[in-house]
């Protein structure tokens, strides 16, 4: 994960869709920008607000922009919103959360 390497604008355009998608199942979201840091995108649930966490976006190995969690967990390619926010609602699950 190489963070230098990011586009900025594609990324801040993968963390709205991310967050669009997000918000449907419920999530609070917040896209953070701070000078000289990465954009992120701040996630939190509303059902238990102490599970929060911060998606970045990054290139891949070879060169595909992807999602990531800040201690460099894949989670997906950003053209599939779906698979990520699956994920990152597993994650934050609160116990006994329907599934989406």
């Amino acid at each position: 994960m190489n963070r230098e390497l990011v586009d900025t604008q594609a990324a801040h355009e993968a963390l709205q869709s991310l967050a669009a998608e997000l918000e449907k199942r419920r999530f609070s979201v917040r896209l953070r920008t701070v000078e000289g840091r990465p954009l992120s995108l701040i996630v939190t649930n509303t059902a238990a607000p102490v599970l929060t966490e911060s998606i970045l976006t990054a290139p891949d190995d070879s060169g595909a922009l992807w999602y990531w969690f800040p201690w460099r967990a894949p989670i997906s390619r950003v053209d599939d919103i779906t698979a990520a926010a699956d994920l990152i609602e597993r994650v934050l699950a609160e116990v006994g959360r329907p599934a989406s």
